[in-house]
């Protein structure tokens, strides 16, 4: 299995257009793995995690083709996720020329969501009529939580994520024959809930990627870090650990941050060599790996 990340950018991309915030001012002048597109990933050519408004330049750059992919996974209906401007280009009208079938698949509330933004973009594509998926050659799969279902070559699991309520947002495990990986963002740090679902699956994982949206965040009093719906770098740590105490990495896995805000961060050098000191890896816009 081979993973690129096309972005590996919290919903506002790095450096922020407007903000003058040491980390942006760090990541105009050094640029390279500094520079954060927002976040999603391609599984070998054919599927891929979320398809926000950075994807479609991200894979032009990297030389990728999207008319390879056949499986849409959308996390959830949050805009840096899903451009519904790109995925009507589909469509006739647009010149667009044999266009492959493609799966979208989400939970039903995102779904919902998702063609509404669709039907608003170009009326006649919304995915709740037949009429709508024809027109875009597109079939959808609404994921219920704990559910396994087939996506062409792969088996795709959808794991809830406490991120997000009224979009009822997804994590996903990608298997291919015997290699899974779990992409988990956005979500906070994890409940039991969440470390039950994993094991209930039996998979042990080659690789895992977590939500990295905050950096080394300051302790609140005595009460520890404030309640929120994304990870920080300490969230990561823990979940790393985890991971691994658990037996639920492979032997060779490896733990990966994307996702990456410019909140309480330090630039991409220096971010990695925290997190190698604390069991994890930085991902960056680009990256290929080879399980």
């Amino acid at each position: 299995m081979q993973l690129t990340f096309l972005g590996t950018g919290a919903a506002s991309a790095v450096p922020l257009p407007f903000c003058d915030c040491p980390l942006c001012r760090a990541a105009r002048r050094l640029r390279g793995n500094d520079l954060r597109a927002r976040a999603a990933l391609l599984v070998n050519d054919d599927l891929m995690i979320d398809f926000g408004p950075d994807a479609v330049p991200a894979a032009q750059r990297m030389g990728k083709d999207l008319t390879r992919v056949r499986t849409l996974l959308i996390t959830h209906a949050h805009g840096d996720h899903f451009d519904p401007g790109h995925l009507v280009t589909r469509v006739a009208e647009y010149g667009c020329q044999n266009a492959p079938p493609l799966l979208l698949a989400a939970s039903p509330a995102s779904l919902a969501q998702l063609s509404a933004w669709l039907e608003r973009e170009e009326p006649g594509t919304g995915l709740g009529s037949e009429g709508g998926r024809q027109r875009m050659n597109m079939t959808v799969h609404a994921v219920t939580a704990g559910e396994a279902f087939p996506a062409g070559r792969y088996t795709v699991t959808g794991i809830y994520s406490h991120h997000a309520p009224d979009c009822d947002s997804r994590l996903y495990i990608v298997q291919d024959g015997d290699c899974a990986v779990f992409y988990a963002t956005d979500t906070p740090a994890f409940g039991e809930d969440t470390w039950q679902a994993l094991a209930q699956t039996g998979l042990q994982f080659r690789c895992v990627i977590l939500d990295h949206t905050y950096g080394i965040l300051p302790e609140i009093g005595t009460v520890g870090r404030p309640v929120r719906d994304h990870m920080c770098a300490a969230d990561v740590a823990e979940a790393a650990a985890e991971f691994r105490a658990r037996g639920l990495l492979t032997p060779d896995g490896q733990v990966f941050a994307t996702h990456l805000s410019h909140e309480d961060m330090l630039p991409h050098q220096e971010m990695t060599a925290y997190a190698r000191a604390h069991g994890y890896e930085v991902a960056w816009d680009g990256l290929t790996l080879a399980l």
